[in-house]
């Protein structure tokens, strides 16, 4: 088990190389090189670490209409390969989890009243968070139309068409809690996705988050790289794979405090992720799929299938009379019993429940270095 332990996680080498845009968390120019990959047929990124913060990220950056063609024809390639039941499940699956997260705030003491969520999905986890708190107020910000007027007919939320990356000002000082489950890892400037998050909170809100961890999540490009010296696929837009450590630092910097930080979900580093050098592991080479003959020619075969609000709390274990039926079975369900700290990057996912102890200022560019560490930014008053 010692032996086993030592190998976890396998430390990544490449080539150092002056970067084309630099460090979106700590603005350094300079990185390892560890990968190549090929955005469907849009756009060749290399996979570059800055050795100052250890994050890692595309250089060059997607751009938005890059983005926005790439996550449209993924729309497309994932509705055709996932089943109407896959769906279904998972839409429970986030209701379940949004019951969990709620019942954890409020057992912290925790009652948000007014709440954001960035790229909200089917909108299922914040129908949980409304089931332990049924009068919060929840408002919902994302880049696809069609997503937003979904939760805005579903479940009667307030859409906001925009990127997260763009500060949205009648956002200022209104939420009380801020969510952004699996979004950070997609957006071009983290840095300023997360000083808009502290702008739209109140002092004292709290922001939650779940997002790869960044060391298993880039592996498959790693493996795919130095073990065959090939440019690997890259179809959903992971341009970032965050360090535990870093991660919390840019966060602390942004005027945030944890208040729960972990990794759970061991079981995909159990299976080799992170650490063991297998094909099995491998991202798939670069076949440069062509994103707008997907676009052009499958766009209508998508199935028009709704997700039935109603067939989706038809559970026999959810009981807004006995809500602690609905608990138990979600906590059975979707709890983690292993958590492992981030900065050991380990485990498959990133948790993170943090609070707004300090505003920071809009507009007002720093630099500054703490121990070995160089950050760009925005001041902390």
């Amino acid at each position: 088990m010692r032996a086993l332990l030592s190998k976890i996680p396998a430390p990544l080498h490449g080539k150092e190389v002056v970067r084309e845009e630099n460090c979106r968390v700590c603005n350094a120019s300079t990185g390892t090189q560890i990968a190549e990959v090929d955005y469907w047929d849009i756009k060749t990124s290399k996979l570059v670490k800055c050795n100052a913060c250890n994050h890692i990220q595309l250089d060059p950056m997607l751009n938005d209409a890059e983005t926005a063609k790439g996550c449209f024809a993924y729309y497309i390639e994932e509705s055709l390969r996932v089943s109407h039941k896959e769906i279904f499940r998972n839409c429970v699956r986030n209701f379940r989890r949004g019951v969990v997260f709620g019942y954890s705030l409020k057992n912290r003491g925790i009652t948000p009243n007014k709440v954001l969520e960035l790229g909200p999905g089917s909108g299922y986890f914040c129908v949980g968070l409304q089931f332990v708190f049924p009068d919060i107020e929840v408002t919902v910000l994302d880049i696809n139309e069609e997503i937003l007027q979904a939760n805005q007919k579903n479940h009667n939320y307030k859409p906001i068409l925009e990127v997260p990356d763009n500060f949205v000002p009648a956002c200022a000082g209104k939420f009380d809690l801020v969510i952004a489950r699996d979004i950070i890892e997609h957006v071009s400037n983290v840095s300023s996705v997360i000083h808009n998050v502290n702008q739209y909170l109140k002092i004292g809100g709290h922001f939650h988050f779940i997002t790869p961890n960044g060391h298993e999540d880039v592996w498959k490009h790693y493996l795919t790289s130095q073990l065959t010296n090939s440019t690997s696929e890259l179809l959903i837009n992971h341009v970032n794979y965050f360090d535990g450590k870093s991660l919390k630092d840019l966060l602390h910097h942004k005027g945030f405090n944890p208040v729960e930080y972990y990794t759970y979900q061991i079981k995909t580093t159990w299976r080799g992720k992170g650490w063991k050098k297998n094909l099995k592991l491998m991202s798939p080479a670069s076949t440069k799929y062509n994103a707008d003959k997907l676009i052009k020619e499958k766009a209508t075969e998508i199935a028009n299938y709704t997700v039935e609000k109603k067939q989706v709390l038809d559970q026999w274990y959810i009981k807004p009379e006995a809500k602690w039926v609905t608990l138990l079975y979600s906590k059975y369900q979707q709890s983690s019993l292993i958590k492992i700290d981030p900065e050991l990057n380990i485990g498959h996912e990133i948790y993170g429940l943090f609070k707004k102890t300090k505003p920071v200022n809009k507009g007002i560019g720093i630099s500054f270095r703490e121990g070995n560490r160089y950050y760009a930014g925005t001041s902390v008053l």
